[in-house]
């Protein structure tokens, strides 16, 4: 029952696009799959189905005032009952709660739980603890207990409880001032007793949400919750989440049960108010079908349930919502891709035994044999700039294997080095490990020796080279040895250069045969190692911003829409959220080559791509060149090294920041104030990915002779955008935020001052 939208008197927050970002694509195709079967004349509101010993019950929350027509809102609270109806003789069974409300049903094996508010003593809308009774056979039930107490600054609502792959969960809705009207909790248990809150584990904090129901479905936590449409119009929608941290609301147009404008309501309501709310959706699986209830009428004094059945299981009715949709905001693995912000590379293979400069060629296995090499000096290299991870090319474009695969003889059990007993990658993974950098592995579809790979046409227009039927299942073993025997990978890069089996190759008839070659790779990726990130090829999690020299486009967006995948180097199919990544051979060549080092960038040429690259929102990997020793040079560690120093001088230790959740003040601004008249080189703004990429445009001001003047302006920001500032000496800096989808959500304002010398 929503009558506390009304005691309480909150305003509400009501947002006319998606929570995580516009749309992403037209739904006028999609239909509800619901099948809506008709109003059931009842003032309930809150009620769970479910089934127990192979019987369809309902729970439901009676409000005493009910029938005592004209009485006033909550005038007989300490009467309510939370009771149990059984649906097959329309007969009340038992009532497992008095004086309480906004209960639910949660049926674990044999036993039955009700979950419910307690009124207390003094009015109602005033709970504080959510109690728990259960019962073997629904007439006995044991004594109540409380499992969650409340804040001393909220009340609690509606409560809901399911199973998850590993333990119990349960849903609070809360009336926190900290944010709108509502927010969901979650919590989980082992025991359904005593219950440990999600580190973030949240949903609504940025805009009204209500009437919650919680499932486990798949790999996914489903909430129905009630969203505002503003002007007294409700509906319920639905949202999921894996980890109930990152949430994904189903797309624009597909509510989960909507209002008949034309209808009318309970006959406890005038009769001319109109049907404008559908709340409170509760559902179970029930005969091959899952039923739904919920609740029409008009947010007043009471409801008018409802019921819609779906044929089929709840999961494919709750996966019905989400079809063709799009993640517009990071899955986990991305997330923790896209945190670590700066790699590096290590491109090491014959290449570098050759000149360095041709890659596509097959030398004799006979070339390679680096005699003194250190994959610890390499990720010691890498850690000097701070790189979070490190890849590997294992395999490029001629073939050769890095480590001692069963597929070929062009491996490195036919090289000199180690009398062919050496591995690479073992000693890789290992000494990225050891010095607490994650490892990833890059291999190379394309494959001189193997004869097979694309041709180099622009996209959309290469061909296959070779045949793809016989080296493909040759190509799947070296890759799974990789994803099997070498322990958990950061990311497994696939190249787009020369790869027979991007989705975009076509056969010798002009028939794009890439694709389903494609889908089957990054589905061994996922089921062997499902942390690992992808970049490249089918459903990639990380996409090429575009160039080899670490630059990166600006403004920068991490959601693809429908359309676009061609210009941002994917899949014509591609949209949503796709990690952008930028790289840089830090030498002539992307292998080592003599007579190089005066190639290399100056670790203040390197400084500029960082501000480009790490500063303009992408992921940024930096390219090491390991010898025909098997050692990064010398001139190429100081360089590395230089980079390091540099960043670390500028962005170590912040002169002042601040977080955006709780700090903006009137027009969506955050402000950082110093002591004194500082001067201020680095500005940093970071967003709160977990909530999409949500900011258009920004601008951030510095206070100067009294007033507010502009000093750095942007569009996107994303994982993090830096401004380099010409010389500001101010007491204040504020952020601005000027357009926003639909609030903004900063992690990160922190200024920064130049360098000592």
């Amino acid at each position: 029952m929503k009558l506390r939208l009304l005691a309480f008197g909150l305003c509400l927050l009501t947002v006319g696009v998606s929570a995580y970002g516009v749309a992403p694509h037209s739904t006028e195709e999609w239909t509800n799959p619901l099948m809506l079967k008709g109003k059931l004349d009842s003032p309930l509101v809150e009620v769970t189905p479910f089934v127990f010993q192979d019987k369809l019950y309902r729970l439901e929350n009676w409000q005493k005032q009910w029938e005592f027509p004209g009485s006033d809102d909550g005038s007989r609270f300490t009467e309510d009952e939370v009771r149990i109806r059984d649906m097959e003789t329309d007969q009340i069974v038992s009532v497992p709660f008095t004086g309480h409300g906004l209960g639910m049903a949660f049926v674990n094996g044999d036993r039955v739980h009700v979950f419910a508010g307690n009124w207390g003593a003094e009015k109602k809308w005033n709970i504080t603890e959510i109690e728990m009774v259960s019962s073997t056979d629904l007439v006995q039930w044991s004594a109540p207990i409380v499992v969650l107490r409340a804040e001393p600054h909220e009340k609690f609502f509606n409560v809901s409880v399911c199973k998850g792959p590993d333990d119990f969960v349960l849903l609070v809705e809360s009336n926190d001032p900290a944010w709108p009207a509502f927010t969901f909790k979650y919590f989980r248990s082992d025991d359904l007793v005593h219950w440990r809150p999600v580190p973030d584990g949240l949903y609504g904090r940025e805009k009204y949400v209500g009437g919650p129901a919680l499932y486990h479905e798949g790999d996914f936590f489903y909430t129905l919750y009630l969203q505002s449409l503003g002007e007294g119009k409700y509906e319920t929608r639905v949202t999921r989440s894996r980890d109930l941290v990152h949430w994904q609301d189903a797309p624009e147009g597909r509510p989960f049960v909507t209002f008949n404008p034309e209808n009318g309501v309970h006959p406890l309501r005038p009769a001319q108010i109109r049907e404008s709310n559908a709340s409170d959706a509760e559902l179970c699986a029930w005969q091959g079908k899952t039923v739904v209830y919920y609740t029409g009428g008009d947010q007043h004094l009471a409801g008018d349930l409802q019921w819609a059945e779906f044929d089929g299981t709840p999961r494919k009715l709750l996966e019905r919502f989400y079809e063709d949709s799009p993640m517009t905001t990071p899955s986990p693995v991305q997330q923790r891709y896209q945190e670590n912000q700066l790699g590096c590379f290590v491109h090491f293979g014959p290449a570098s035994f050759i000149g360095g400069s041709d890659y596509l060629t097959a030398p004799d296995a006979s070339v390679f044999n680096p005699v003194d090499l250190d994959a610890e000096q390499w990720v010691l290299a890498a850690k000097s700039i701070g790189a979070k991870h490190i890849i590997l090319t294992a395999k490029h474009h001629n073939g050769f294997c890095l480590w001692p695969t069963d597929t070929t003889d062009y491996s490195v059990r036919s090289a000199p080095w180690k009398n062919g007993q050496g591995d690479v990658v073992a000693e890789f993974v290992a000494a990225a490990r050891k010095h607490g950098i994650s490892p990833g592995l890059y291999i190379s579809a394309g494959d001189t020796h193997a004869g097979c790979k694309s041709t180099p046409e622009p996209r959309g227009v290469r061909k296959i080279i070779g045949d793809p039927e016989a080296y493909f299942p040759v190509y799947m073993q070296q890759l799974t040895e990789l994803l099997t025997h070498y322990g958990d990978l950061e990311i497994m890069w696939f190249d787009g250069a020369y790869n027979p089996f991007d989705p975009d190759v076509l056969d010798a008839t002009g028939t794009p045969v890439g694709g389903r070659y494609a889908d089957v790779i990054t589905e061994t990726v996922r089921r062997l190692q499902p942390n690992a990130a992808i970049m490249g090829g089918a459903r990639s999690d990380v996409r090429w911003a575009g160039s080899e020299q670490g630059l990166a486009p600006y403004p920068l967006w991490n959601v693809i829409e429908l359309g676009e995948g061609t210009e941002n180097w994917l899949p014509e199919s591609a949209e949503g959220w796709h990690i952008p990544e930028s790289n840089v051979h830090t030498r002539k060549h992307w292998f080592w080559s003599p007579d190089s080092d005066s190639t290399l960038k100056t670790p203040e040429q390197m400084l500029d791509i960082y501000y480009g690259a790490i500063g303009g929102g992408a992921n940024l990997l930096v390219n090491l060149t390991p010898d025909t020793r098997g050692l990064v040079p010398d001139a190429e560690v100081a360089m590395l090294r230089g980079l390091g120093d540099a960043v670390k001088a500028r962005f170590t230790t912040p002169l002042a920041q601040v977080q955006g959740e709780g700090n903006w003040e009137e027009g969506q601004a955050l402000r950082l104030t110093f002591d004194k008249p500082t001067h201020i080189e680095n500005v940093v703004i970071e967003e709160d990915l977990r909530f999409g990429q949500r900011i258009k445009t920004y601008c951030v001001e510095a206070q100067l002779d009294g007033h507010w003047k502009p000093v750095a302006t942007g569009e996107s920001i994303g994982r993090k955008r830096i401004h380099k500032l010409d010389s500001v000496t101010t007491q204040a800096l504020r952020l601005r935020i000027l357009d926003c989808v639909p609030l903004p959500h900063v992690r990160n304002f922190a200024a920064f001052a130049p360098p000592q010398p």
